[in-house]
């Protein structure tokens, strides 16, 4: 069988090479459904309905997030095959790799006999899925785009694995967390914020991207939130118009991301040494760690607004 290409979203392949939201989520609400007649039924990412027949206990995950989320879930002992990159928890680094972000191998999912696939949807969707279509393996495409979809996919995995009790105890605690930060930052005065995804080219995030979601918690204003690419490609000069109050980074990108902005000193982030770059790589990944990224964002942004100048 042939080997499939697949291309990674930039802030997966960041994460991988180092690597808002409704906070109420009421996971009695979410459209899962299951009984003796209908099997176990789940409405993934892409709005397709995943059916089982019974909980699936060989589990092939093709990306690093979905890894983490199956773990998350409590159905890590599932999992039979991942994508290169997994490498979080630990345990996922010692199950057997289908692949990687340029190619799957498809000869080596069907010689694991997965009765199910976890799919991130930035890889190439429909290749991959007219293949396993073929194979007759069930398919769920996962893709949270806000924090809250996070709380929602872990409970999804857990169902599709029978692990819903331990899914959803972990989806109660990520939500009581993103609701904490939500009234610890409520308050706070907005700051204008870029987000460096990468620096050559230069990249950032629009309004739809979960990062995006994790500025608007901590009180700040995505500079380019309005673009319609959820990854685009910008100019320096753009970013010198926007004037924002702080530019963030990962600081794993390259060895000195922000040394570009630094002789730029007519601009607010350079002039009030708002260059952060972040020494977590959680942000990149929508998986529950995620939240460890925004609390450090957070943070930081309290940093950021301490060091504007009062308001005259």
């Amino acid at each position: 069988m042939p080997r499939i290409a697949t291309f990674a979203h930039p802030i997966a392949r960041m994460a991988s090479c180092a690597c808002a939201c409704v906070i109420g989520l009421a996971l009695s609400t979410l459209p899962i459904r299951a009984n003796a007649d209908t099997g176990i039924s789940v409405i993934d990412d892409s709005g397709r309905t995943v059916t089982l027949n019974a909980p699936a206990h060989r589990i092939v995950s093709l990306a690093p997030s979905t890894t983490e989320l199956l773990f998350a879930a409590g159905a890590g002992r599932y999992v039979v095959g991942t994508s290169s990159y997994s490498d979080y928890p630990p345990e996922a680094t010692q199950i057997a790799q289908v692949g990687d972000a340029a190619m799957i191998n498809m000869e080596r999912i069907v010689s694991l006999k997965p009765d199910l696939i976890i799919v991130w949807s930035h890889v190439d969707s429909a290749a991959v899925l007219e293949k396993l279509q073929v194979l007759g393996i069930p398919v769920y495409y996962s893709e949270p785009r806000r924090i809250a979809d996070i709380a929602k996919s872990i409970i999804d995995m857990g169902t599709l694995a029978g692990t819903t009790t331990e899914a959803t105890r972990v989806a109660d605690q990520l939500s009581g967390r993103i609701g904490a930060l939500r009234r610890k930052y409520a308050g706070r005065p907005p700051i204008r914020v870029f987000y460096q995804v990468w620096e050559r080219p230069l990249m950032t995030i629009n309004g739809q991207q979960m990062i995006s979601d994790a500025i608007e918690l901590c009180g700040g204003v995505n500079i380019f939130g309005g673009l319609a690419a959820t990854v685009p490609t910008v100019n320096r000069e753009a970013v010198v118009a926007a004037n924002p109050d702080v530019i963030v980074t990962y600081d794993g990108e390259t060895e000195d991301a922000l040394s570009g902005w630094k002789t730029l000193t007519t601009m607010h982030a350079t002039a009030w040494g708002n260059l952060v770059a972040l020494s977590t790589p959680a942000l990149g990944r929508p998986s529950p760690r995620f939240l460890e990224g925004a609390e450090n964002l957070c943070i930081e942004f309290d940093r950021a607004r301490a060091r504007r100048p009062a308001a005259k």
